[in-house]
């Protein structure tokens, strides 16, 4: 259980970077259980980015905020707090049950990536300015670390008082997560464009050439690295044997972990710019062809094919029993996990830009310079009326 003086120091963050003032009104009860929080990229360090929650359709809206820019990857959430980093550099609080502001800020110049959230400190990495990682202490409610690295591209990660992020020139960095001092550089082929992924003692990430790279995560040695066919945007995916990622060429591959030898690769009908999603023994797959792909994680077999209205450049989030996947064709959709099939959708005034999340009770999608919004299930809402 974390306490409320963590996000009431965030609030506090934001509105001491405001231009002006900000009234916030926070309640004194404990967070909610830290399992369901969503504190980083994809929910954990192999960004498998799943829910083991049924939001059940049909969804009715709960509550809608203004976001005006495009949020990072996907909103964080933790205890009553949703936070959503956006690529302007502005960092929205916003309280779970209403919807209500609690504080905003400006963060930074630019970011194009989520920030991490690890053991009550903040980490993201800038694209523009000379401090380009930071580091925040939510309880001391100071940037406690302003690091000058080039151009940081992805989501830094943290794990073991260690923090892992790539650059826009090329070189790969572990940081102290306490003072930010560099621990080891690697010199990559390309700019690195797709965050980290983490297992064990091993860190995985992709360049723009489409190197995907091995290294050790206390030294930074290279235990491996492949050439794939087409440039790699995304992030990887993994699982306990496998790496799994995509490649603007339309091809999917599944690279063994030890070795980096390709498992099984998979033509698409478009290019994937997104990262897959992974629960239980399938992945889900979006890409430029207005496609959602199932696919059994062993072997690389289709289950299912979905054909939505637009690009499909975001992580589809699944659940227990459902597909939850966003469109550029302005669309949310609800599909049965197991076939495919339509189940639901919710049309949107303009394209959502994240990935959707499940947080408690709630589906939170953002729609590009519009608003973040909160869906809930017919019955809950309902029953929030009722007690209204």
């Amino acid at each position: 259980m974390l306490p409320a003086l963590f996000m009431a120091a965030l609030a506090n963050l934001l509105l001491l970077n405001c231009s002006a003032a900000i009234k916030l009104d926070l309640p004194s009860e404990a967070f909610g259980n830290e399992q369901e929080a969503w504190l980083m990229l994809g929910r954990n360090l192999q960004h498998q980015h799943y829910s083991d929650k049924n939001i059940n359709p049909p969804l009715e809206v709960v509550w809608q905020k203004s976001v005006r820019s495009v949020v990072t990857d996907h909103p964080l959430a933790l205890g009553d707090f949703i936070l959503a980093p956006t690529r302007s550099g502005i960092f929205y609080a916003i309280d779970y049950e209403t919807g209500g502001g609690v504080g905003v800020g400006k963060i930074g110049p630019a970011l194009l990536h989520t920030p991490s959230i690890y053991k009550r400190r903040m980490y993201l990495g800038l694209i523009l300015g000379e401090k380009t990682f930071l580091g925040i202490d939510l309880q001391a409610k100071e940037k406690t670390i302003k690091g000058r690295y080039p151009a940081v591209n992805t989501s830094p990660i943290a794990f073991d008082n260690r923090v892992f992020f790539g650059t826009g020139a090329g070189r790969f960095y572990c940081v102290n997560a306490g003072a930010g001092s560099q621990i080891w550089e690697y010199k990559s082929e390309a700019p690195i464009l797709g965050s980290p992924a983490l297992l064990e003692e091993r860190v995985f990430f992709a360049d723009e050439k489409g190197w995907v790279y091995c290294l050790e995560s206390s030294s930074g040695a290279e235990l491996w690295k492949r050439r794939l066919n087409g440039s790699t945007f995304s992030h990887p995916v993994l699982d306990d044997s496998t790496l799994y990622i995509g490649t603007t060429n339309g091809l999917f591959y599944a690279l063994h972990i030890r070795s980096g030898k390709v498992k099984w690769e998979m033509e698409q009908d478009g290019a994937i710019y997104g990262s897959p999603s992974l629960y239980e023994n399938m992945l889900y797959i979006g890409n430029n062809a207005h496609q959602v792909l199932a696919v059994q994680k062993d072997a690389g077999k289709i289950l299912w094919k979905f054909e939505t209205g637009g690009i499909v450049n975001t992580t589809p989030l699944p659940s227990p029993d459902y597909l939850y996947v966003v469109s550029w064709d302005k669309h949310l959709y609800v599909l049965n996990r197991f076939t495919g099939k339509e189940l639901f959708n919710y049309k949107f005034k303009r394209p959502p830009k994240s990935s959707p999340i499940i947080y408690r009770d709630l589906v939170l999608v953002h729609t590009a310079n519009h608003k973040l919004f909160a869906l809930g299930s017919k019955q809950f809402v309902q029953s929030r009326r009722e007690k209204k």
